[in-house]
């Protein structure tokens, strides 16, 4: 494939050679040097990697809004962005499609979509790429866990941990990932292990944590990299009409981020910091992936600080 689009694109272009797979669906991810030429950079994709490529996307912009979402135009192919994603063993449906109809419920009276040129809104809640960082976490978790999801999109992380642990809350604000969370659910055969909500995140950490019963969760995931550490903010006072000497045993929280920074762990933890209040003990970094040069995302995992959790 390279040496064909060495060929036809102009001389000394660099020629784009990676692409996220989604089913049958090419994701392409092309720089504005490449935009003239995305339809033959697609075309050649397409013929090169057919029948396992029916479709091919690119991203028009940048995730920008409260329901992960990106636009994306179909540039070759078939324009069915319904696909079946196989990740572990689990099968999870994926309509890429559906926001196009409904992105922002803020902004029912919407009318730019263009949908002659076949654009359409992608919900981020789906990334191939993060299939092993999914796996590193449910090996840390135990049988006995309990997990609360904050940002689960359709399930990749929920559905997989519901297999192994005791019981998964997982939640997302974009009702469409909340749609299709409970088909991949029943398609698992785990509705009974698996309770799904359609809240904003810190809404649904107050509420999950403010429970009768709050030790009840042990493990909190929040994969939202853009904002998540924002959201650590929902734990203070968490605990507060609680008693201190009830001796809760406090979450174990796992939350991503992404850091230029030429120190991204202390950039992080800073953030961390600030949005808890105090910095948390005995952090734990992961550098999960490089997304862009100097740009990394990481994943920090920590026990919620008790003074956090009690405060008022």
């Amino acid at each position: 494939m390279d040496e064909v689009l060495e060929e036809l694109l102009p001389k000394g272009m660099v020629v784009p050679s990676s692409y996220e797979l989604v089913g049958h669906i090419a994701h392409l991810n092309l720089r504005t040097e490449h935009l003239p030429h995305r339809r033959l950079i697609a075309q050649v994709v397409f013929d090169k990697n057919r029948p396992k490529v029916q479709t091919v996307v690119n991203k028009i912009d940048a995730i920008q809004n409260d329901y992960r979402t990106m636009q994306l135009e179909v540039l070759a192919g078939n324009h069915s962005l319904v696909t079946t994603v196989v990740e572990n063993g689990i099968r999870f449906q994926v309509d890429l499609a559906t926001v196009l109809f409904y992105w922002r419920w803020r902004q029912k009276n919407d009318h730019n979509l263009d949908r002659t040129k076949w654009r359409t809104k992608l919900n981020k809640y789906w990334n191939s790429r993060l299939g092993t960082e999914r796996q590193r976490l449910i090996n840390s978790f135990k049988r006995g866990d309990n997990v609360c999801d904050v940002f689960s999109g359709v399930g990749p992380l929920a559905i997989a941990a519901a297999k192994k642990v005791n019981r998964v809350y997982a939640n997302d604000l974009n009702p469409f990932a909340v749609k299709y969370q409970l088909k991949n659910i029943a398609c698992n055969k785990l509705q009974g292990k698996v309770e799904v909500f359609n809240k904003d995140g810190r809404e649904l950490i107050k509420e999950i944590l403010g429970r009768e019963n709050p030790a009840f969760v042990t493990q909190v995931v929040m994969n939202l990299p853009n904002d998540a550490a924002e959201y650590l903010d929902a734990f203070r006072g968490v605990f507060r009409e609680k008693h201190r000497d009830m001796h809760l045993p406090l979450p174990t929280i796992h939350v991503y981020g992404f850091s230029k920074a030429s120190k991204p762990e202390s950039e992080f933890l800073e953030r961390i910091g600030s949005a808890l209040g105090e910095a948390p003990t005995a952090v734990v970094m992961h550098r999960v992936r490089l997304v862009a040069p100097g740009k990394w995302m990481l994943c920090a995992t920590f026990s919620l600080p008790k003074r956090v959790a009690f405060t008022s």
